[in-house]
């Protein structure tokens, strides 16, 4: 294959956009999801008590970075073989159960759920060749926007008394502090016109996440007889104090008399959000 010419694409800046998808990868152990312990859930495990008492019991793994991904790059090329870029991707993860419950009297279970916005500066290099073009572009991966969403259901049979079952539903959101990851991608480009080129990578993510902050924002709980529910005076959002409530994740504290009025401190926790996936979409070249 030929060389592409020093001068039709030297020197140019360039755009690409295009969708992806992503798959998890460098699976670990989630998160404790319940601070108040009223799920029943033990961190990272799937829990079935059986009728004769005897219990299963399954670990639970993986990570938080799988999802669809839309990405739009402004980047500028040195020279025919070296450029520098920054791409935005707006991330969407797919539903991850991360605890899981169930006896005869009790069924809970936590979902948790990555939405954000990245920042990713890399190095673009490629030997320039004139049709299918091989590239690699390597770079960091900065989370800038977005939260951790958990949700949490609770079901508990005959829990208001005979006849009448107790349901919880709670959603919490978990603010993360500044991290920095690592991304990697091989691909190609083919041209589809004088300025424009399709491109087809596999891309590779190595990203975890420092919790900074974790609140619970909603918490309701029902009793339902009969198929009809009404809410349980003193069990909704509003009566929960403060500490049970909203957290501080904490790399060192000191334990005291709980204040019910303060956020909670509790022990430092990492989401992990790697995964290795496949974009696809356009590059259009600003060059003469």
């Amino acid at each position: 294959m030929a060389l592409i010419g020093a001068k039709s694409h030297a020197q140019e800046f360039y755009i690409r956009g295009g969708v992806g998808y992503v798959t998890e990868s460098g699976k670990t152990e989630f998160n404790n999801a319940d601070p108040n312990g009223l799920t029943m859930i033990q961190q990272s495990t799937d829990i079935t008590i059986n009728p004769d008492g005897s219990a299963r019991i399954k670990s639970l793994s993986g990570t938080l970075g799988g999802g669809f991904k839309a990405n739009i790059t402004a980047g500028y090329m040195f020279n025919p073989y070296v450029g520098a870029e920054v791409g935005f991707n707006y991330f969407s993860g797919y539903d991850k159960t991360i605890g899981k419950f169930t006896s005869p009297q009790l069924q809970s279970e936590e979902i948790a759920y990555l939405r954000g916005l990245d920042i990713v500066p890399a190095i673009y290099l490629t030997p320039a060749f004139s049709k299918l073009n091989p590239y690699a572009r390597i770079g960091l991966i900065i989370p800038a926007a977005g939260k951790l969403h958990i949700e949490t259901t609770a079901n508990q049979t005959d829990g208001g008394g005979a006849g009448t079952d107790i349901h919880i539903n709670a959603e919490s959101e978990v603010e993360s502090k500044f991290s920095v990851g690592f991304v990697g991608a091989v691909g190609v480009t083919y041209p589809i016109g004088p300025k424009l080129q399709v491109f087809g990578e596999l891309e590779f993510k190595n990203l975890s996440i420092k919790s900074k902050s974790a609140e619970i924002t909603k918490y309701e709980t029902t009793a339902v007889t009969d198929g009809n529910a009404v809410l349980v005076p003193g069990q909704q959002l509003a009566d929960l104090p403060v500490n049970e409530k909203k957290f501080i994740f904490s790399d060192t504290f000191t334990q005291g008399p709980p204040d019910p009025n303060s956020p909670r401190r509790i022990p430092t926790q990492y989401v992990n959000a790697s995964g290795v996936g496949i974009n696809v979409g356009i590059r259009y070249s600003f060059g003469k």
